[in-house]
Formats: structure tokens, sequence, C-alpha cells
């Protein structure tokens, strides 16, 4: 192996000679595999299924493949690999017993979000990054904030959960400024509480229940904001935990009057009181909850989400007014 994986932090580092078992051989599973092999990698994957194009693609271009529905298996030609490094798709469990067994085994293990962090660079234009941590409200949210920001005339797509894997579009020939990322509770189980240089989100938010990851990961490391639902749930709790960068703010939503840093609503009227100067005084309108329901919006079901995707927008200063436009839209 030519480089210690603490070396590994850019696209352009050396990563020929090292040898990775890749867990799970899904859509994301198998753009682990191709851009590992990309850089020069020796790769395995093992998965219990796969789809036969994608096995024969991974054959093709150079990857080992072993998918078998017997688990033994399965960890044995894992640790067989003698691997430096283990990367997990996001569909797998922390108690998949390949993970388990190769971490037993001492074998390092990575989520593709944590993998594909330390190759964001590859173009010259180097994404911002948004994460979205939720199965049912994420790709709601992700979704919605892209529309805004692409209609705000910015460069932004959703990838992760019901979208394109992230590793696809940050080696996309045409880059994009701002890629909302959205990741689901077994995936973000994998997340580790690495030093701020390897992974610094602009903007986090997590609405939903705390999962199997240690209180704070999933906000660590973010540069902007912690978007969070206020007094529901542990996701309060988890932002105080959180070891973000100095300067990044906590932002509520909820349902009611918001406060100083938050958005929430007032008699019917959805309300900004975080990305203002004057928020200590003023509040800036964004919809209101008639205009929503008239859009086909489920209120106040679909509010949390809403705020959500508006908090996003706000962070990069949209207007309220082309905010409106968007999420009023039948």
């Amino acid at each position: 192996m030519a480089s210690s994986l603490d070396s590994l932090t850019s696209w352009h580092s050396d990563w020929s000679g090292l040898r990775v078992v890749v867990v799970g051989l899904d859509a994301t599973g198998f753009a682990v595999v191709d851009t590992l092999v990309e850089l020069g990698a020796e790769v395995l994957a093992v998965a219990p299924d796969a789809k036969s194009d994608v096995v024969r693609i991974s054959e093709v271009i150079g990857a080992g493949v072993h998918v078998s529905g017997d688990v033994l298996s399965r960890v044995q030609a894992a640790l067989g690999y003698t691997a430096n490094l283990a990367i997990v798709s996001p569909d797998v469990s922390s108690d998949d017993p390949v993970a388990r067994a190769l971490l037993g085994g001492g074998v390092p293990v990575w989520s593709d979000v944590d993998f594909a962090w330390r190759v964001r660079d590859k173009n010259d234009v180097v994404a911002q990054w948004i994460l979205v941590v939720g199965e049912t409200d994420g790709p709601r949210i992700a979704d919605l904030a892209a529309r805004i920001l692409v209609a705000d005339g910015r460069s932004a797509r959703h990838v992760g959960l019901e979208s394109a894997p992230l590793l696809d579009a940050l080696r996309d020939p045409e880059p994009y400024t701002t890629l909302i990322i959205v990741a689901g509770s077994t995936g973000v189980g994998w997340w580790q509480r690495y030093p701020e240089a390897l992974r610094r989100p602009v903007l986090t938010v997590s609405l939903g229940d705390a999962g199997v990851t240690p209180s704070g990961v999933r906000f660590d490391a973010t540069t902007t904001a912690c978007v969070y639902r206020r007094s529901v749930g542990p996701t309060e709790d988890m932002v105080k935990d959180a070891d973000v960068l100095e300067g990044a703010r906590a932002i509520g939503i909820g349902l009611d009057s918001p406060g100083m840093s938050d958005l929430g609503l007032v008699e019917g009227i959805l309300c900004d009181r975080a990305f203002l100067e004057d928020r200590e005084h003023q509040a800036l309108e964004i919809s209101t909850t008639e205009e929503l329901e008239e859009a086909g919006w489920v209120i106040p079901d679909d509010l949390p989400t809403i705020l959500a995707a508006v908090a996003i927008a706000r962070s990069y200063d949209v207007s309220p007014a082309l905010i409106a436009g968007v999420v009023t839209l039948p």
C-alpha cells in the first residue's frame, strides 16, 4: 500500500495499492467500487445479492465480486482478502456480520459519505455539502431545497436516498456548487467522529430520531448551521452535544412562534427569525398555510419538511419571495 489511511484526504492522494472490501453492491456500493478502481485501489465487493449487470460491470472494470446468500461464505471471503480498509453501503446495518467481522479483525470501516468527503475535490469546483438525515422527510426536504436553489440560479442537486449516489455527482464532468446529501439512520450509524478537516458540511439538517448514531455525531463539523426540530425528539440535545466549528448556529424549526434563531408559525404565517440581521425585533414572512394548502401541501403534516427546506434556502440568502414562489407552485 502506497499511503497510510490518514494521508488519504484528497482525490489526488495516492490510493494505488490500497486493498478495500466494499460491503454491499447496490447503486451506492457500485459507485464506491467504480470510484476506488478509478483511483487505482484493489477492490473486492461482498454482498448477499446484487443485480447481474452490476456484478458483470464490476468485474469488467477490474474489481473482485463475491455474492452469496451464505453469511459464513461472505465473512470468509472478506477476511481472506486481507484488506486495509472496508467501506459500507448505506443500507448495511450496524450489526452486519461481514462488517463486524472486518472490524473485529482490525480493519477500519468507513461509510460511503466519509469516503466521498475525502475525494470531493476531483473537479476544480468543490461543492459545498448540506447533510440531511432522515428516510421519511429527508428526500422531500432535499428535493424542495434543491428546487429552490436551482430557481435562484445555483447549481444544486439532491443526492443519496431516492436519488443518484453522492459519488456519481462528485465525479460528474459538470461539477455542482451545492450537493444536498440525504442519509438514512442506517448509513449514519457508520459515521465516525472525525477531525474537522475530514467532514465539514455547510449545514446539517436532522428532524428525526436518534437512530444508532452516538449523540451529536450527525451534526459534527458543521460550519454554518445545524437545523433541528424544536422541542420534538432528541435532535435538540444532539445539537448541544455536537462538535461544530466555532460560529456555527443552531436553527430550530417548529409549528409554534419562533424564537430569535428559529423558523416557525405565527397565526398561519411561516416566519423566519433566523436568517436576518434584526431577528430580535423582526421576522420575515415566507408564505401562509392557506397558500400552501392551495398548492397541494398537507397542513400541518408537511410543515416541518417545508420549514427545513426554507432554512436551507435562507442560509444561502435566497429571498423570501423566491422561496414562496417555489413552495406554492401547484
